[in-house]
């Protein structure tokens, strides 16, 4: 893990930076509008990762009251392997923890589920649905 990573909220600054990122790992051609549009509710509960004052990677996410649910965790191509994910995600479950969450629900891509068995998360029996709008 590499200590020159800054883990921290992001500001309206680092939105075209952040949907940057986001278009390159295929999240959506919209991410800019979306992240501008939607900040106000993103901005308690998402985590950016700083290397060397660029962005290297990112996590957006919101608190419903009961959970923290994690939806788009991106990092760089350039700065994988470095451990930026695994601390966005124990940053992420620090805040949580300490906004009262009952847990951190992460949505993520099929490659993506033995990176997150190996930081705790599990299968809980739940089916998660998607209605296309």
């Amino acid at each position: 893990m590499s200590a020159d990573i800054l883990i921290r909220s992001p500001t309206r600054a680092d939105i075209p930076a952040l949907a940057s990122l986001l278009v390159a790992e295929q999240f959506g051609d919209d991410a800019a509008g979306r992240l501008y549009d939607g900040f106000d509710r993103i901005r308690q509960f998402s985590m950016i990762a700083m290397s060397e004052a660029q962005l290297s990677g990112a996590l957006i996410a919101t608190f419903n009251g009961w959970h923290v649910f994690a939806s788009h965790l991106a990092v760089m191509a350039s700065a994988r392997r470095r451990g930026i994910a695994r601390r966005l995600v124990e940053s992420l479950c620090d805040r949580a923890r300490a906004a009262g969450a009952k847990g951190v629900i992460a949505d993520a891509r099929l490659s993506a589920v033995g990176f997150c068995n190996a930081l705790g998360f599990r299968l809980p029996g739940a089916v998660f649905l998607i209605r296309d709008l």
